[in-house]
């Protein structure tokens, strides 16, 4: 519905909608992005045995402007999605040629803080509601008041069709409304420039068509909207203003969608069936189906650099040349007869948002004194961590069921070792069990995050590409989340073994404190060997690689082999094995500090000296502080590792 229909509608009513309320932010020529790319390549390694690259990407020119929706097509394997990374700042290393903004050099910081990047896998947090998620991205991108931001939310979520499902968890929505809530939490900082990676994807035809005129609206309104599509059906078709063709890595169609079916008579003198998808046609052309005019259609859009057949929409703003720029005026629309097909439908598209917050416009000189973040790094933290509680809060595998393992566990344990500890003819057994704990707690912390932290990778992506915080505030507050999960399940565990089997050495407090802090010590460490991991591999690699991270430690861990009888080339993997320190630790704050004798419950006791059980098991000499010290500073290398070896796999993915 048209804006002016609706206010004089309201007029008529004596009544002020919410979208009166805000003035509508159309852009205009000084804050539109007009992106030119010229003579742009990709080349990657054929494999890793050879330096030979193969390009995916061949010298392509286009010019991408606001007010128009754009749509990269071509078959698969043509570099659509490659074109759009690179386009949008995702991918930055082996690529050669040039990308401008506004007639000048691109700055890929001053321009990813005016772009957003809709992916084509939606990587929403699925314990969130609807409105929880935008309360959160507007805080993150937005630094206005408490009012401002609740308002664009409303009228956002209004505009896309999702104030009906303000309270659903994000896990519970249709296909279609998921893509609709990737676009508000991105529309929330209002950019100029929007980039869609198959937006369509696994919708059908109703929700695509839907999809694509929230698109269209967003053109309308000034922004540069640019999509990749496989196959737009004969409606999705009609509806897009410049197509951009690949194929093979190179551009053989760039200008408006309604003369393509002009350029395909001119340039291989093909007729499209009159009621024939000029899209569907289009593919044909491309694949061979009526010979081969692939170099022939290359050679007429001279790769992406031939302006004939575009064509200006009246109301279309051009973009005002900059000073200096060597771009020459838009040639006129050419006057070729359309096709029958090429004549667009009078589709009732979605309304124009009016966008209620201030847009962080691209500036020509670079970051221009804005800050990269709209929220500083304590702000961040904050905000990260409200929604990590109340994520984890709702999170029954990770929190709940978690905890009830541990205390089932820990009471089916102490059962079978009822009340031992102060028996030295159980003495052995006892010592197994203090094994068996610290092997419990190392492999549930280890797994629980190995399997739990590779689905949080794709949500980060998204969202630190798209600037909504800075990555040491997403692991700060990753950890801060879970740390008190993690404390809780150890103690829990830990609590009831040392009661029911019988544990109590004098002084009490105090080697029930030192017994607590070794187990909840092995479990931060063995659950940052999880993080590193699970950062590292994904699911599937990760639970298969994963123990042989972590068996060396076991193996060595001082239960199995003690150290007096290892060869003495391989006493260096007791040393950096942590299981040995907590082990010792543990041990020690059981049997250690000149405990007394302890009572026999048979005839002959060999271990009633507590002494004499550290002797034979190699522990005589070992030192509480000494394993605490060593903990912690492996925890804090580990931390460092962990975070190292995240920004990495980010920086992997080819941008900064």
């Amino acid at each position: 519905m048209d804006l002016s229909r609706q206010s004089s509608k309201m007029e008529q009513h004596g009544t002020m909608s919410s979208m009166e309320m805000l003035a509508p932010v159309t852009a205009t020529r000084t804050n539109q992005l007009n992106l030119t790319f010229s003579e742009l390549g990709y080349t990657v390694r054929s494999n890793f045995l050879t330096k030979d690259r193969k390009a995916l990407l061949s010298q392509i020119s286009g010019d991408f402007r606001p007010g128009e929706l754009i749509a990269i097509v071509g078959p698969s394997g043509a570099g659509k999605s490659t074109l759009m990374d690179i386009l949008a700042g995702f991918t930055t290393e082996n690529v050669t040629g040039s990308c401008e903004v506004n007639g000048r050099e691109r700055d890929i910081r001053a321009f990813r803080r005016s772009s957003a990047y809709i992916m084509q896998d939606d990587n929403l947090q699925p314990l969130l509601t609807v409105e929880e998620a935008m309360r959160c991205a507007a805080d993150l991108k937005l630094d206005t008041t408490a009012q401002d931001k609740e308002q664009a939310i409303n009228v956002i979520l209004k505009e896309l069709g999702l104030d009906q499902a303000r309270r659903t968890l994000s896990k519970s929505l249709s296909g279609g409304e998921k893509k609709r809530l990737s676009i508000a939490l991105e529309l929330i900082s209002n950019p100029p420039i929007m980039f869609f990676d198959e937006p369509t994807s696994g919708l059908d035809s109703v929700t695509s068509r839907q999809c694509f005129g929230i698109l269209k609206s967003l053109a309308a309104d000034g922004r540069t909207i640019v999509c990749t599509v496989h196959q737009p059906s004969d409606t999705l078709f009609d509806m897009i203003d410049h197509l951009y063709v690949l194929a093979e890595g190179k551009c053989c169609y760039a200008g408006s969608a309604g003369q393509l079916v002009n350029f395909l008579r001119d340039s291989c003198r093909l007729d499209c069936p009159t009621y024939h998808n000029p899209a569907d046609f289009l593919l044909e052309v491309i694949n061979g189906d009526y010979g081969d005019h692939l170099p022939g259609m290359i050679a007429a859009s001279e790769n992406g650099l031939c302006e004939r057949w575009r064509v200006l929409r009246e109301d279309e703003l051009a973009p005002t040349p900059v000073a200096g720029s060597s771009k020459s005026p838009l040639p006129p629309a050419p006057t070729i007869p359309a096709h029958p097909k090429a004549q667009k439908l009078d589709y009732e598209l979605a309304p124009r948002l009016p966008l209620p917050s201030t847009p962080i416009f691209y500036e020509l000189s670079g970051s221009g004194g804005k800050a990269y973040y709209a929220a500083g790094f304590w702000r961040q933290l904050w905000i990260l961590l409200k929604r990590n509680a109340l994520r984890l809060s709702r999170d029954r595998v990770l929190t709940f069921t978690r905890l009830t393992m541990h205390l089932c566990v820990a009471l089916l344990v102490s059962v079978i070792f009822f009340r031992i500890g102060q028996d030295a003819a159980h003495a052995l057994d006892n010592f197994a069990l203090l094994f068996f704990s610290l092997m419990f707690v190392m492999y549930s912390a280890f797994s629980a995050t190995l399997v739990t932290f590779p689905a949080e990778l794709p949500i980060l992506t998204r969202e630190h590409f798209n600037r909504w915080y800075r990555l040491r505030s997403f692991y700060l507050a990753q950890k801060l989340a879970d740390l008190p999960v993690q404390v809780c399940a150890a103690s829990v565990y830990t609590l009831v073994v040392f009661h029911m089997s019988g544990q109590y050495p004098e002084p009490y407090a105090t080697r029930l404190g030192l017994f607590l802090a070794m187990y909840v010590l092995v479990g931060l460490v063995s659950q940052m060997i999880g993080l590193i991991v699970g950062t590292l591999l994904d699911i599937q690699n990760g639970v298969i690689f994963g123990p042989f991270f972590i068996m060396p430690f076991l193996v060595f861990g001082g239960f199995f082999v003690y150290l007096k009888d290892a060869p003495q080339f391989l006493h260096w993997l007791f040393h950096v094995s942590f299981i040995k320190y907590g082990f010792e630790g543990v041990v020690v704050a059981v049997y250690g500090s000149n405990r007394p004798k302890m009572p026999c419950s048979k005839e002959y006791c060999h271990f009633r000296a507590p002494q004499t059980l550290l002797e034979i098991v190699d522990m005589k000499n070992s030192n509480y502080l000494v394993s605490v010290t060593f903990l912690v500073a492996l925890y804090f290398l580990l931390d460092c590792v962990a975070f190292t070896a995240l920004f990495f796999k980010l920086r992997a993915r080819k941008y900064r």
